[in-house]
């Protein structure tokens, strides 16, 4: 072995100009020349390697074509949530789509039953709206009850069961503040979205469809809808998010702000969706994988039961 590469070597470092030339260290390696320490050669280096991974991962943009592979379209997709609030309750069957943004097919003619320990509700599909299923009646969804649903489609039978967690009192509204440049207000300050316990969903409505100036303009399309997360993970992919357009409203909007009290079998599911979809193209996305689900075999999806508070405000 090279003395230089023995694990006892010490590097001869001369103690004058003079003997730096005539170093054996010198003639061999050439550094001492420029005069620099090691820390001095590479210190530059802690700040262009960062960089140039940035500059690398942020122009590494190439348009592909998904090879999407025919999978079994057997399954069925189940999504609805019983709330605490009186009214007809509502439930979704669909199939599967083979193809990025395709329309899910319905599925029509389910037998469907969401029952508690106390009482067995009927749902029946609506005629209008092919794979939406309703409830017979209107009825109100108990905190800290598990409620069953059974789906019967054909010859298969599909079950699941879900707790609902009761709803907080009061929580505290997002904050907007105007924009000068186009008079219109934007959120500032939204619902966190890390919080260990209460994991929550919160969906935000605007309505400026009777805002002075909007009063004569097309209602649908002064409307939009927003939805955040409290959930207690946190996530890379979740900070380093794909941006998401800011939505601005006029003055006089109506703010209504329903948030969804979630149990952390809900809240793994909705992390799991999100992982695949909004936090998806981003720096540091995670490898795909199928979602987690509380539906029997050959079910997908989920089937939820949620405490509900409200609360709304006008932007004034």
């Amino acid at each position: 072995m090279p003395d230089f590469l023995s694990p006892k070597f010490q590097i001869p470092r001369p103690k004058s100009q003079e003997g730096l030339l005539s170093s054996p260290w010198f003639l061999k390696f050439g550094i001492w020349n420029l005069g620099l320490s090691l820390k001095q050669i590479f210190y530059p280096l802690l700040y262009i390697t960062p960089l140039s991974l940035i500059l690398i991962l942020a122009s590494c943009e190439e348009q592909t074509d998904w090879d999407l592979k025919n999978a079994d379209n057997n399954f069925i997709v189940v999504d609805g949530i019983i709330t605490n609030e009186f009214k007809v309750q509502t439930l979704t069957l669909s199939r599967p789509v083979p193809a990025i943004n395709e329309k899910p097919q319905p599925v029509s003619g389910a037998v469907v039953l969401v029952s508690s320990d106390l009482l067995t509700h009927n749902f029946i599909e609506d005629s209008l709206t092919p794979g939406t299923y309703r409830s017979e009646k209107p009825f109100i969804g108990i905190r800290n009850k598990t409620y069953s649903l059974l789906i019967t489609s054909r010859t298969n039978v599909y079950s699941s069961k879900a707790e609902l967690p009761p709803p907080v009192e009061k929580f505290n509204l997002p904050e907007y503040q105007k924009n000068e440049d186009d008079s219109k207000y934007y959120f500032t300050k939204i619902p966190v979205p890390y919080f260990p316990v209460l994991p929550a969903m919160f969906e935000i409505q605007l309505d400026w469809s009777s805002a002075p100036g909007y009063e004569t303009e097309n209602p649908d399309l002064c409307k939009a809808k927003l939805y955040y997360y409290t959930l207690p993970t946190i996530d890379v992919s979740e900070v380093f998010a794909p941006g998401i357009e800011k939505v601005g409203f006029p003055s006089g909007t109506s703010i209504t702000v329903r948030r969804y009290s979630l149990t952390d079998e809900h809240a793994a599911f909705l992390r799991a969706l999100l992982l695949e979809t909004t936090w998806s193209g981003g720096y540091f996305n995670t490898a795909s994988a199928n979602l987690p689900t509380n539906l029997s075999t050959g079910a997908i999806g989920f089937f939820g039961a949620c405490g509900v508070t409200e609360q709304m405000e006008i932007v004034k």
